[in-house]
């Protein structure tokens, strides 16, 4: 039995890298997978995203491995979950045929990472075809699975930046409308309170005009008054002077 493992760590966020995920196959980078089919997916009651797919590549065994496999083409079934909340997607996957010769495990793990991706990718595998060949076809399987990581890295590097560019006029366009709307809030905003001020004022004046036209009013009664008192005055005292000359 052989074990393998890898790790390396994306320059983009966990969203991009799990849209790169889901569109990896087919590329340019690794011919040898033909396709995926969706055997299964569903969504479970905490959010999660399970999905179950069949993979579908030709193993290019060497030629001493021909004799015990005939067929070239390789099954795998592929077991994933996608948790949002913890911003994981964690995979598992084994062959399902040539099982009484071979067997190969894989694990994967794709974390979030503030703006990067954690990569953690790591494989056990056990040939059972005869001591003879056992070893080197090990140590092959090895050597394959080396270079389909690597090639798998390159794949998911060009397809996230594919999908940033993707996403960049309709991030653009998003910061433009919010952009817009904060203007039109503002705008709003200063509209109100001009609004809500001249009310201030022309109440203010109205209350100022009020008031004085109340006081003048006030006065006016006030000097009438007086001017009465002073002629009831006047006239009493006249009327005494015109008593006592009598």
């Amino acid at each position: 039995m052989k074990f393998w493992q890898s790790s390396h760590v994306f320059q983009h966020p966990w969203s991009t890298v799990t849209q790169a995920f889901w569109r990896k196959y087919p590329n340019d980078y690794q011919s040898s997978v033909y396709g995926t089919d969706v055997i299964e997916r569903y969504v479970d009651a905490d959010g999660k995203l399970h999905s179950k797919r069949l993979i579908i590549s030709d193993w290019n065994i060497p030629s001493f491995m021909k004799f015990f496999f005939g067929e070239t083409r390789g099954y795998a079934v592929e077991y994933s979950i996608v948790d949002p909340v913890e911003q994981t997607l964690t995979l598992r996957s084994q062959n399902i045929n040539a099982v009484s010769m071979f067997s190969m495990r894989e694990e994967i793990c794709y974390k979030s990472v503030g703006e990067t991706t954690q990569l953690n990718h790591q494989a056990e595998f056990l040939f059972s075809v005869s001591r003879i060949v056992d070893e080197a076809a090990e140590n092959w399987l090895v050597g394959t699975i080396t270079e389909a990581a690597r090639k798998g890295l390159m794949a998911m590097e060009s397809i996230s930046v594919k999908v940033e560019d993707e996403m960049r006029p309709a991030l653009t366009a998003i910061d433009d409308i919010i952009s817009t709307e904060t203007i039109r809030s503002a705008r709003k905003s200063i509209d109100s309170s001009i609004t809500d001020a001249e009310k201030f004022i022309d109440s203010s004046i109205n209350d100022a005009e009020k008031f004085i036209d109340s006081s003048i009013t006030d006065a006016e009664k006030f000097i009438d008054s007086s001017i009465e008192y002073i002629d009831s005055s006047v006239d009493s005292l006249t009327q005494e002077s015109s008593v006592k000359f009598t």
